[in-house]
C-alpha cells in the first residue's frame, strides 16, 4: 500500500494555498488559483496550469504580458506532526521573450552545499567573470551558478517580498488592492515565523521574554534543545 499524506497536512496545505491564491489575485490581474497536488507523502502547491516549461502568474506591463511568476512549494508536517513546514520552494521570474529565468528565489530544507535559502540571478558581468575565473570557479561566466544567501531557513524572503519587488522595483502592473494584500499576508508570515523561531530556540525565547517582564516556567525536564538548523543552518 502506498503511503499517503496525513489529512492534517492536506488540510493545512489547502488553507495555505487558499491564502496564497487570495494574495496573488489581489495583486495581479488574471492570476490563477493555487492547486494542491499529492506527491508521495508530501503536498505540492503551484498555480493551476503550470508545468515545468510554462505557466505561473502572468506579469504584465502596460497591459502586455512580458513575464511570468512560476511558483512551486512542496509541503510536509514538521517533526511534531503538528505544523505545516516547507520542504522546498521555488519562486522564479521568467522572461516571456525567451522563456528563461531572470531571478530565482529558492529554499531547500535539506540543502547540502548551497545555502538553504538563496537567490540566483541569470545575467553576465565581465568583472565578476574575471574574478571567478581567477578563483577557479567551474562556471565563471554564469552568474546563475552563484547562490546568494538570504538569511537561512527561518529568516528567508517570502512570496510577499517578491511580489512587492516586482511591483515597486520592476514596475509590473498591479491591482489597486496589492498593498493591502501584501501587508496583510506579510504580517501573518512574520507572526508564524516568530512562533517557529521560538519553538526552535525555546531557551532564548524564554530568556528574552523574562527580560521584558514576562514570567516563563520551563518544562519539568528543562528547556528543549535548539532545533537542528536553528543556530548553524546556512
Amino acid at each position: 500500500m502506498t503511503d499517503q499524506p496525513p489529512q492534517e497536512l492536506l488540510d493545512q496545505a489547502a488553507n495555505f494555498g487558499d491564502a496564497t491564491t487570495q494574495l496573488l489575485q489581489e495583486c495581479f490581474e488574471d492570476a490563477p488559483a493555487m492547486e494542491l497536488v499529492i506527491k508521495g507523502t508530501r503536498a505540492s502547491l503551484a498555480p493551476e496550469g503550470q508545468t515545468d516549461k510554462r505557466g505561473g502568474i502572468p506579469l504584465l506591463a502596460r497591459g502586455q504580458r512580458l513575464a511570468s511568476l512560476p511558483i512551486d512549494v512542496l509541503c510536509r508536517l514538521d517533526a511534531t506532526l503538528t505544523y505545516l513546514a516547507v520542504d522546498k520552494s521555488k519562486i522564479w521570474v521568467v522572461a516571456g521573450v525567451d522563456s528563461t529565468p531572470i531571478f530565482r528565489f529558492e529554499y531547500l530544507y535539506d540543502a547540502d552545499w548551497v545555502p538553504h535559502s538563496h537567490i540566483q540571478v541569470h545575467g553576465e558581468r565581465g568583472a565578476l567573470a574575471h574574478l571567478l575565473s581567477q578563483t577557479g570557479h567551474p562556471r565563471p561566466h554564469n552568474m546563475s551558478a552563484l547562490h546568494l544567501p538570504t538569511g537561512g531557513a527561518r529568516f528567508r524572503p517570502n512570496l510577499e517580498d517578491v511580489v512587492q519587488f516586482l511591483i515597486v522595483d520592476c514596475r509590473f502592473d498591479a491591482l489597486d488592492t496589492w498593498r493591502t494584500a501584501v501587508d496583510r499576508e506579510r504580517a501573518e508570515w512574520r507572526r508564524v515565523q516568530t512562533r517557529t523561531a521560538c519553538r526552535a530556540l525555546p531557551e532564548e525565547a524564554a530568556a528574552q521574554l523574562e527580560t521584558m517582564g514576562y514570567r516563563v516556567t520551563p518544562p519539568d525536564e528543562g528547556h528543549p534543545p535548539p532545533g537542528r538548523k536553528a543556530l548553524g543552518g546556512w
